[in-house]
């Protein structure tokens, strides 16, 4: 007799179509900024290094070192988007969102009591 029990086991055949993940899904778990600054790093480096002379070489120093850093897992694109945002919205060429400026502002009038007691009445046991 055996001692294997089938309960726990899925019978199922050789993997199937639905098994096999689409190119769109595999595509989506790449980290999509990181490919794109590492391709216009390339581009740059490869222009800069094609153009010559000194504004070349600093053209293709600079394609080079975004490159790198996107190999390396950095997230510049990202941090210079916030950048440029921060910068246009100081400068007044963006307004401003009104309820999260009034949200800022009225912060320490927003915040919930504490709900541990610092003075009260002490039990007596």
């Amino acid at each position: 007799m055996s001692d294997g029990t089938m309960n726990l086991t899925v019978a199922r055949s050789e993997k199937s179509v639905w098994d096999k993940p689409s190119l769109r899904a595999t595509l989506s778990t790449y980290d999509h900024e990181r490919w794109l600054a590492a391709a216009a790093g390339s581009a740059l480096a490869t222009i800069g290094a094609r153009r010559g002379g000194f504004a070349g070489g600093l053209l293709a120093t600079a394609g080079a070192a975004l490159a790198v850093r996107a190999a390396l897992g950095r997230r510049d694109l990202g941090l210079v988007r916030r950048w440029i945002d921060t910068t246009l919205k100081d400068r007044g060429y963006r307004s401003t969102d009104v309820v999260a400026g009034a949200s800022e502002e009225s912060f320490p009038a927003s915040d919930s009591p504490s709900w541990t007691p610092t003075a009260g009445a002490k039990t007596t046991v």
